[in-house]
């Protein structure tokens, strides 16, 4: 009997490295796997004896391109640890720094990642955009740096930024840098406005790629405040298929509701609810599932969601569902940091309290670009960290993510065995790319290997 294995390695305008591999035996695909080598499985390792106070700089290495995120959940676990208060402007700024993350990976995806598939540019990548539509090129890095500049100016750093501290932040933030990133944050929400109705259009539009991969019922899981979309602080919400409440549950509770299955082919381990077991606990996270669970507050990306669910169901469980809930979120975050900027109170001195090193144990947990986000440390008397657990966005989207690969592939599979393979292979891509994960990166191959 013909063998044939092939792998997509790796799966291209991604943050990062993966593939998926295709298992062929007589005509027919046996078997499918996205193998995945996700960036933080050293470092709870690495953090163990370290000073907790060092923890928001090395974990943000953890990823270039949400470093923001890790950033402030790892400042978080140590305040929780330590039971330290954080002033309220120290908190209003991480809002805006968290805030200023979302607009710069939003757009970065939308425009460099996902739009060359969606436009079906002859082209696809960012040159093929530059060729085809510069005008949208241009809003989409008008935005992009805006979320660049933003980060750096409250952050102190485009990348890895240094200014949460335990505690709350290293610096205030001063009137001058507000004024002129509130002037362009306001030229910026026309920008979004577009992209969003962009991602509207080609929603409404469908066509092959929206028939061909199919809706994967799932639960899905977020952070919220008393039901309104949540950043940076508030409970847990999983809702199940139908948009039931499962679980509300604080954030220090994760471990108690949420189980990891190690698989032989990933280095990435399996999340699921352990109330319903694996594979039926898989849940998603990211711009699909807040949208799903919690309600946009902001006045310009709520106008699009009725559209939103008009158009996927409520849940939406369409894969491609994430990219217009990615647009929508790029609004209602703009609008938000515009708001911020607005308010005089980011701009008191009051921004750190202090704290003393002790033995304790905290969770820290924010929504990142990709998903929820858990850093959960253990520190001694003096302050330095015993055990580390971190559990990233692009881990509890794999298994999902994974089924629906397998479940699009066997739809290709005439294609794949003995037709227009490449076209087949760019709409598994396309689904993954959907989900933006974040993994290590490398360059593209497609390797085959016949065996007889």
């Amino acid at each position: 009997m013909t063998t044939e294995k092939i792998e997509v390695e790796p799966v291209t305008r991604v943050e990062g490295h993966g593939k998926v591999t295709l298992n062929i035996q007589g005509g027919k695909i046996k078997n499918v796997e996205v193998n995945i080598i996700e960036p933080p499985r050293f470092f709870e390792k690495l953090l163990e004896g370290k000073p907790a106070e060092e923890a928001p700089r090395i974990t943000e290495r953890i990823c270039g391109v949400c470093p923001v995120a890790h950033h402030l959940a790892s400042a978080k676990a140590v305040e929780a640890a330590w039971d330290v208060e954080v002033p309220e402007t120290a908190i209003a700024l991480r809002r805006l720094l968290l805030l200023a993350q979302f607009i710069n990976s939003h757009a970065l995806h939308i425009g460099f990642l996902s739009l060359p598939d969606l436009l079906r540019l002859r082209e696809k990548s960012v040159f093929g955009l530059s060729s085809e539509n510069p005008k949208l090129l241009e809003r989409v890095l008008q935005v992009h740096s805006f979320g660049v500049k933003l980060t750096e100016e409250v952050g102190g750093r485009t990348i890895h930024p240094i200014t949460a501290v335990p505690g709350g932040m290293s610096k205030p933030f001063e009137s001058e840098r507000r004024d002129q990133l509130l002037r362009k944050a306001n030229q910026v929400l026309e920008s979004t406005t577009e992209l969003a109705s962009l991602m509207l259009d080609i929603a409404q539009k469908g066509g092959d790629l929206f028939e061909e991969i199919e809706s994967t019922p799932t639960n899905y899981m977020s952070m919220h405040r008393d039901g309104i979309h949540e950043l940076y602080d508030g409970r847990i919400r999983v809702i199940d298929s139908k948009g039931n409440l499962r679980q509300d549950f604080d954030p220090s509770q994760y471990f108690e509701l949420i189980e990891e299955k190690p698989v032989e082919h990933s280095y990435v381990k399996y999340p699921y609810l352990k109330s319903l077991g694996f594979p039926q606990g898989i849940y998603r996270v990211g711009p699909l599932a807040r949208v799903n669970s919690a309600s946009i507050s902001a006045t310009g990306g709520r106008s699009y969601v009725k559209s939103f669910f008009g158009l996927f169901g409520r849940p939406a469980h369409h894969p491609l569902a994430y990219n217009l809930a990615r647009a929508i979120e790029l609004v209602h975050v703009a609008q938000q940091a515009a708001d911020l900027l607005a308010d005089d109170n980011i701009l008191k001195r009051d921004v750190r309290a202090p704290v003393k090193p002790k033995k304790g144990e905290g969770v820290g947990v924010v929504e990142a670009p990709r998903g929820t986000l858990i850093h959960h440390y253990s520190t001694d008397e003096r302050g330095l960290i015993e055990k580390a657990n971190l559990i990233v966005a692009t881990g509890q989207n794999v298994p999902s993510m994974e089924k629906e690969v397998r479940n699009l592939s066997l739809r290709l599979e005439d294609s794949i065995v003995d037709g227009d393979r490449a076209e087949a292979i760019w709409k598994i891509e396309t689904l993954i790319r959907a989900y933006d994960p974040c993994i290590s990166c490398a360059t593209h191959l497609v390797e085959i290997k016949r065996r007889d």
